[in-house]
């Protein structure tokens, strides 16, 4: 009898825990929502992960969803990061069958821009960031009054951070399309057309800038008016070489990986064929008596709606395949001959009937001219003829090293306005400013359009100011590109700022953010 009780009572033992068991596996309804953080505070700019939990941790079905209640204030994802974007508070939601939870988010703007001895603060107007690595920040400095005391109070600043270590993060230098007007382009239409561009490489545009001058006719001492539709300084896009300085020396150079360097650029080449080589004088520029200039399709037009190869003298043109393996610089490019015109005689562009040559489908064009026997160029191009092999190199060198990457991009700049760390101004007088920037480790680029010429809302700043707000957002090294009228940014096909002529202006080139689709 005591050995039937025993082993009844550890039946009943293990019917229970059984039991127990069974009840602790059945899923249970969700009753509420646990929250690790309930009420988070953030910067501007920052970022944090809510974590949910459900209500008991076996209740069935307990997926959820998040909201943001004001997206100007703060979004969030899918899957719970919340991103801060503009001073203010809001609630982010996160919801399940039926049961929602509110967070209290507050958003705080500390930004600071020391500028001498004084600091102001910054009012952010709009943060996002619009691809990873890719943030756009729009701010006022409401207290902010220019150095003449001028148009009262205020200074409204765009500015890219691109983080060039994500990959798919490209900064490039565009160049206007070659037109009879004169050669320039609105940033938005840039963003347009490279849409298509990218699409078929699964990449997209993200931001566009404006960038160099033009030389302007009071410096042209060549007589030349259409070398007032070239850029003042060196140009490059992915290894073409577009534009042998003409009037600065300057020269910000972006390596395909993103890091960037300033500095001196010069420019040297030659062609060679067989065992003869003759130097070149310039691309897609201006070319004396007996000298060898190289003409591509980023070549000015002015005169047509097409790439313009000219000459003011009787000149030999010799048409170009693509180079083998694409444009390079600092390399050697293999073309193929594949038409020899003799005896062209040409004319300035912007006289009419001009004379010349379009050239739409050919990859090059090189010119010579001079004497048609001995040391010049139309006496080297004279023994060409169509399926001959020649080598061309256009080779760069920056502070008197050449630079290494050959598909770099290059655009020219006036001046220096942050150096190492250290602000300078090297011209002390009022307007809106664009102006791009690096990082001391080389990780970051900023690209930066301040608005100026508008009372009360934007005074506009000297070229050290623009040195300090650069600084202040992380930047080491910077430089000045054009500013005024031309100052615009566009940030997925929108301007973002408020261009002082009431409207975009089409300019020369600029520089273009693009990444991964």
């Amino acid at each position: 009898m005591k050995k039937l009780f025993i082993g009844m009572t550890i039946f009943l033992a293990i019917v229970l825990s059984c039991k127990r068991e069974q009840d602790m596996q059945i899923p249970e309804v969700l009753t509420d929502i646990s929250i690790a953080q309930p009420a988070i505070t953030l910067n501007v700019g920052t970022s944090m992960l809510l974590v949910a939990e459900p209500v008991p941790v076996n209740a069935h079905n307990a997926s959820f969803s998040w909201e943001s209640e004001d997206k100007n204030v703060a979004t969030v994802s899918s899957s719970g990061w919340v991103w801060a974007k503009k001073r203010g508070t809001t609630h982010i939601v996160v919801r399940s069958n039926g049961i929602e939870k509110k967070i209290p988010v507050t958003v705080r703007q500390d930004l600071e821009i020391p500028m001498g001895a004084v600091t102001y603060a910054a009012d952010t107007l709009d943060y996002e960031e619009v691809a990873p690595g890719i943030k756009w920040l729009k701010f006022k400095i409401p207290e902010f009054v220019n150095d003449l005391g001028t148009l009262g109070k205020g200074l409204v600043v765009n500015v890219l951070e691109v983080d060039v270590t994500i990959p798919g993060n490209k900064i490039e230098v565009w160049a206007a399309l070659p037109s009879k007007q004169v050669n320039r382009e609105r940033p938005s239409a840039v963003h347009s057309r490279k849409i298509a561009e990218y699409n078929a490489q699964g990449r997209k545009p993200v931001a566009v800038i404006n960038g160099d001058y033009y030389l302007l006719p009071a410096t042209n001492t060549t007589g030349y008016a259409y070398i007032d539709n070239r850029p003042h300084g060196m140009e490059a896009v992915n290894g073409m070489l577009t534009q042998t300085p003409n009037f600065w020396s300057n020269g910000l150079v972006i390596e395909n990986n993103g890091k960037a360097a300033h500095g001196n650029v010069s420019f040297s080449g030659q062609v060679d064929a067989g065992s003869s080589t003759f130097p070149l004088k310039e691309v897609n520029g201006y070319a004396g008596s007996g000298e060898l200039v190289l003409f591509n399709n980023l070549a000015s037009a002015y005169a047509t709606n097409a790439p313009f190869a000219w000459s003011p003298y009787t000149s030999i043109m010799v048409s170009l395949s693509q180079p083998a393996g694409g444009w390079r610089i600092n390399e050697r490019m293999e073309f193929t001959v594949t038409a020899v015109e003799h005896d062209i005689e040409t004319t300035i562009p912007a006289q009419t009937p001009y004379k010349g040559k379009d050239f739409t489908d050919q990859g090059a064009i090189l010119v010579g001219n001079g004497s048609a026997s001995g040391n010049s160029s139309r006496a080297f191009l004279s023994n060409f003829k169509p399926g001959d092999k020649i080598g061309i190199k256009t080779d760069i060198k920056l502070n008197d090293k050449m630079i290494t990457d050959p598909r770099s991009n290059i655009i020219g700049y006036q001046a220096a306005i942050l150096e190492q760390g250290v602000p300078v101004n090297p011209f002390n007088d009022i307007h809106p400013r664009t102006a791009a920037g690096y990082s001391e480790d080389g990780t970051k680029i900023y690209l930066m359009v301040i608005d100026g010429r508008q009372a009360n809302y934007s005074v506009g700043v000297t070229t050290g100011q623009v040195g300090y707000i650069l600084k202040a957002l992380g930047a080491y090294s910077g430089v000045n590109l054009d500013g005024g009228g031309s100052a615009c940014m566009t940030v997925n096909g929108q301007i973002t700022n408020r261009p002082s002529d009431g409207s975009e202006r089409a300019v020369a080139n600029g520089i273009l953010v693009t990444t991964n689709k």
